[in-house]
Formats: C-alpha cells, sequence, structure tokens
C-alpha cells in the first residue's frame, strides 16, 4: 500500500486555524500507509505583491505553478490530495493536473465553492445567496475579508473557475459530513464523486479522563468570531440563574466585543480564560460538566464534539450543519434550536439538572468517540476513497 503516493497541496490562510491543522493531522495518520509529502503555498506571499500583479497571480500563480510541475515530475505522485488553492496556488492547479495527467482528490472543508469568503456566514448571520455560482451578494455585502475589491476579486475567480468546469476534473470529492455533501451536491457536484468520511480523534489514556465533578460549569473552548456564536450563548446565558457558571476559553476578533456584552448583561457567573494552550486544557476539561457548542454556521463537522467526548463530556449544541450528524439528542448530548435564544437556555438547564445521567451521557460520547470516530476508522474510509478513484 506504501506505493502509493499522495500529494498534499495547501494555500496557507494569513492566520493559522484549524483547517491548516486538520491538513497536517491528516497527513500524519495517512502517512501509515501511504507515501505523503506537501505543497504548501502561503497568502503572505501575495501580499508582498502589487495589487495588478496580486490579481494576476490568484488567477495564475506562474511562479508556484511551475515549482509545482517540477515537483510532480520529481516525485511522480499518484494523485493530488487538494485541500485549498485559493489564493496562493490558484486554480491554476486544475489544469496543471489534467496537463500532467495526475488525479485530483479535493478534501473539502468549508463551502468556498459557492462563498467567497467559505463559510456562509456574513454580517453577523448565515447567508446562502451565492451558493448558486452568482456571487454579486458577496461583492456588496464585502465578505471577503471585509473588501469590496477583494470581495469582486474572488468572486471574479470563482466564477472563472466554474466558467470553466475545472471543479469538473476533480475524481473523488470528499466531504467531512453529510450534511456537507448535501451542500455541495446543491451547488452543483456530482453526488456520486462525493464520499464522507468524519474526522477521528486519537482517544485519551484512561487515566488522562478527568473524574465528573460536581456542580461543574459549561465549557466553551473556541475562536471567538461570530459565526461561533457566543453571543447568542450569552443572550441565552441571561437568561438562567445566576449560579450557572460558564467558563469561555479562547480568542479571536470578538473577544473584547464578547467581555462587554458579558458585562453589560450582568453576567457575573461567566469567566473569560483566554486562549489556552491545548496541552493545557486538562484543567479547564476538570471542572467542566459539559461542552457547550453554540455556533450559527453551518459547520461542516465540529472537531470539539470529538474533543470534548475524549474528556467524557457531552455536547450541548445548536440544531445546524453537522452537529446534529454528530450528536444523538439526549444520548451523548443535547440539541437546541440555532434561532432560538430561549430554546438554547432551555436545553442549557436541562444538563445542568441531568445530574447522573449527564455523567451517561458523557460516556456514551467515549464510547461514540472509540466507535465510529477513531483513526482506524478513518484509514478504512480513506481507502474506500482511493479505491473508488482507481488508484489503489
Amino acid at each position: 500500500m506504501k506505493n502509493l503516493k499522495i500529494l498534499q497541496l495547501f494555500s496557507r490562510y494569513l492566520q493559522y486555524g484549524g483547517e491548516e491543522g486538520s491538513v497536517y493531522r491528516i497527513g500524519d495518520a495517512l502517512a501509515e500507509k501511504y507515501q505523503i509529502e506537501y505543497f504548501i503555498a502561503s497568502s503572505e506571499q501575495l501580499a508582498a505583491k502589487n495589487r495588478a500583479l496580486q490579481l494576476a497571480m490568484v488567477y495564475r500563480n506562474r511562479e508556484v505553478l511551475h515549482r509545482l510541475e517540477k515537483y510532480q515530475k520529481i516525485g511522480r505522485f499518484n494523485c493530488w490530495q487538494i485541500h485549498n488553492v485559493f489564493p496562493a496556488i490558484s486554480p491554476g492547479a486544475y489544469t496543471l493536473a489534467k496537463r500532467l495527467e495526475v488525479p485530483i482528490i479535493h478534501y473539502l472543508h468549508n463551502y468556498r465553492m459557492g462563498c467567497v469568503n467559505g463559510f456562509w456566514f456574513t454580517q453577523g448571520k448565515e447567508c446562502q445567496k451565492c451558493s448558486s455560482g452568482s456571487y454579486v451578494h458577496g461583492v456588496t455585502g464585502k465578505c471577503w475579508r471585509d473588501s469590496y475589491s477583494q470581495s469582486a476579486a474572488m468572486a471574479l475567480l470563482l466564477t472563472d473557475t466554474r466558467r470553466r468546469g475545472l471543479f469538473q476534473q476533480v475524481r473523488r470529492w470528499v466531504a467531512i459530513s453529510h450534511s456537507q455533501k448535501e451542500a455541495h451536491i446543491r451547488m452543483g457536484i456530482d453526488g456520486d464523486k462525493i464520499d464522507v468520511v468524519h474526522h477521528f480523534l486519537e482517544q485519551n489514556q484512561p487515566d488522562s479522563i478527568p473524574v465528573f465533578p460536581e456542580n461543574g460549569y459549561a465549557l466553551f473552548i473556541g475562536r471567538l468570531s461570530a459565526e461561533k456564536g457566543v453571543g447568542h450563548l450569552l443572550d441565552a446565558w441571561a437568561l438562567l440563574g445566576k449560579n450557572r457558571r460558564l467558563v469561555i476559553a479562547g480568542d479571536g476578533p470578538e473577544s473584547q466585543k464578547l467581555q462587554e456584552k458579558a458585562s453589560h448583561l450582568g453576567l457575573n457567573n461567566v469567566t473569560f480564560s483566554g486562549f489556552v494552550k491545548h496541552s493545557e486544557q486538562k484543567n479547564l476539561w476538570a471542572g467542566a460538566a459539559f461542552s457547550v457548542v453554540p455556533s450559527i454556521w453551518q459547520e461542516p463537522f465540529g472537531m470539539v464534539v470529538l474533543e470534548a467526548w475524549a474528556q467524557a463530556r457531552p455536547v450541548v449544541a445548536h440544531r445546524i450543519g453537522a452537529l446534529p450528524e454528530l450528536i444523538s439528542d439526549g444520548v451523548n448530548g443535547f440539541l437546541a434550536d440555532s434561532r432560538d435564544i430561549h430554546d438554547l437556555a432551555s436545553v442549557l438547564e436541562t444538563s445542568f439538572k441531568a445530574g447522573y445521567q449527564l455523567k451517561e451521557m458523557g460516556r456514551n460520547g467515549l464510547g461514540t468517540l472509540k466507535s465510529n470516530h477513531n483513526k482506524s476508522v478513518w484509514l478504512e474510509n480513506m481507502e474506500r476513497v482511493y479505491r473508488n478513484a482507481n488508484l489503489v
């Protein structure tokens, strides 16, 4: 099996995010069975160019594509596994792959094909107005980097990529949830070419799982950005009793705004811990009764759910995107309506009152992780992808 040589392509964003971490985690896991190498380009390289050259390079970055072609001729890879080509690698990678007769596996992480920012989220709320392939709203709404010019450039790039049929050159697509697969079918991708492969998470050693606490708090761990719904969570928290504690661990563009909101609402039972390294989160989990995932965008997956289950903690989440696909309501977590703070508040109160049931739900979550989201299952599913692509 090691004979299959896979080149992972990724265009880095200006800021490190979960997608970039997934690329390397995926590569490390695949390296157990296949030969894996990386071709990485960065948006920082474009930022150093003048505007006219930037625009030309996002369509076809000749410098990067020349290096990619040379790398392919030296490495003789059996396929390219594309994670992201926008903007630094450029869509020219699809054309180059066709000319070099290299099959493409496209690993999906977001909704870029139908949204200039890839999130289906803008101006504080969910939006799918560009999913059909017309990106006018993405430009008028300054949805990419809050800029008319950059949104227009990305809109033109995506329009051109669709018009030229470059996405049709992909041999197999990997969606990280059935929800994401259905979204891409609506965007025009042939569903028969999309394989669903849920993410995995290596289980902690049993002795590293914290004992379930008495009178524990709710824990949010993640990036403090609008789509994560922490503002929505604070509105719901204001409806709970003062003895209900919430710890928010993370940083991001909404950090100051959220702290001011909590103060304005008089939420003295809410603690902001700031960014906490993954290696230092054990104490946070030790005091947590459950995790809360209040996302208000179409979460393509939700690694934070697996991370909570790894700590034997159930999850309270909004019924949106892939979250209800992962969480069985009342079994390993609770689900609430993403549009109703009163429903979220009710579900949170139910969680605090669940007592022993909450502990059982945490154990169920850990069992779900062990059974359905382990590395062995993931590798089997990826082998199915390569088999469907006639690569193995």
